[in-house]
């Protein structure tokens, strides 16, 4: 019997990325070197006395402080025969790209990551990553502030939503509401983000990014559930949608990185004002290459390879404009 296939491709169910369009972004020029730097002045605090009469007063010096990071090299690619492009009922070239642009794109996400979770693309995704830091205060648990000697530390200071000092000290069975993200946890965040003046974003409101799990645990939250019975209901309960709180707007994307350690399962919401970190790239972001002919290695011309690279990097420009609030996740 013959089979029928349809022309129109089924959608693919891709996350959605969000860190670049909030990155501070900045194109390394040609022949300038594998490192970016970005350079900030240093604050003055107000004077402290009054200026004398008829004597020199002293002066301090005007001082910087500089953020690094390396650029290196990321992509993927498809190989393609001649036999199955002139076969195919698809355009495989064109399908090929499509594919490959979605790719790039949850690269681009991840590589955002390494600057304000951890400094490995890989461990940001790795469900046992928290295990050496599950008995570690917040104090200690990031790589700008803290004194863990635990290696790979997050770019930014952690904040705990419960009582307890510790992560394993929760109930992995029934975390309470303020061990999950809650709007108690994010007054927190907002309290230490205010008192660094850290700066909100265009909107006046900071972003809040995060896993989908995340915000199923803050919708529990009974606070949550009375701040939004009388503001803009219709658009928070009815849509599905978790509305701004303590100043906060919200991004989701299944890329944000989620733990699951143990018998815990531990969610981050990284809440972050302007210039929080950094995003550079080399030759722009994404080049996508086509690659056909032969060649002494594909002497009968059959294959075509569809690839893209990127050449980034991305750092935590201030520790100070960003938080990341852990929350133990129920899913119930």
């Amino acid at each position: 019997m013959q089979s029928w296939f349809s022309r129109k491709m089924l959608v693919r169910l891709e996350p959605q990325v969000k860190l670049a369009e909030f990155a501070q972004r900045d194109e390394l020029p040609l022949r300038t070197g594998t490192t970016a730097t970005w350079n900030g002045w240093r604050s003055l605090g107000a004077a402290s006395s009054t200026l004398a009469e008829g004597t020199a007063n002293s002066l301090v010096a005007l001082s910087s402080r500089r953020v690094t990071a390396t650029i290196a090299g990321y992509g993927r690619g498809h190989k393609l025969t001649d036999l199955f492009q002139m076969t195919a009922i698809f355009d495989a070239v064109n399908g090929s790209m499509d594919v490959l642009s979605d790719s790039a794109a949850k690269t681009v996400e991840r590589i955002c990551q390494m600057g304000i979770f951890k400094n490995d693309i890989l461990r940001n995704q790795t469900s046992a990553v928290l295990s050496a830091l599950m008995s570690s205060l917040a104090s200690g648990m990031c790589s700008n502030t803290g004194t863990n000697t635990v290696t790979k530390l997050f770019q930014f200071p952690a904040v705990f939503g419960a009582s307890t000092g510790r992560l394993s000290a929760v109930n992995a069975a029934a975390p309470s509401i303020s061990a999950q993200v809650s709007v108690n946890g994010l007054r927190k965040v907002i309290q230490r983000l205010r008192f660094r003046n850290a700066r909100p974003m265009a909107d006046n409101l900071f972003v809040g990014y995060c896993h989908p799990n995340a915000l199923h645990g803050l919708r529990r939250d009974p606070t949550w559930i009375n701040f939004n019975q009388y503001q803009n209901s219709k658009e928070t309960f009815y849509r599905g949608e978790t509305g701004q709180i303590e100043g906060i707007r919200f991004v989701s994307s299944t890329e944000c990185p989620r733990y699951a350690v143990t018998a815990h399962s531990v969610n981050m919401v990284f809440v972050f004002g302007q210039q929080a970190y950094g995003l550079t790239t080399l030759n722009g972001m994404v080049e996508m290459i086509i690659a056909r002919g032969p060649d002494n290695s594909d002497p009968f011309n059959q294959f075509t390879d569809v690839t893209y690279k990127i050449y980034a990097a991305a750092a935590c420009l201030n520790p100070s404009a960003g938080r990341i609030l852990f929350g133990h996740e129920i899913i119930a």
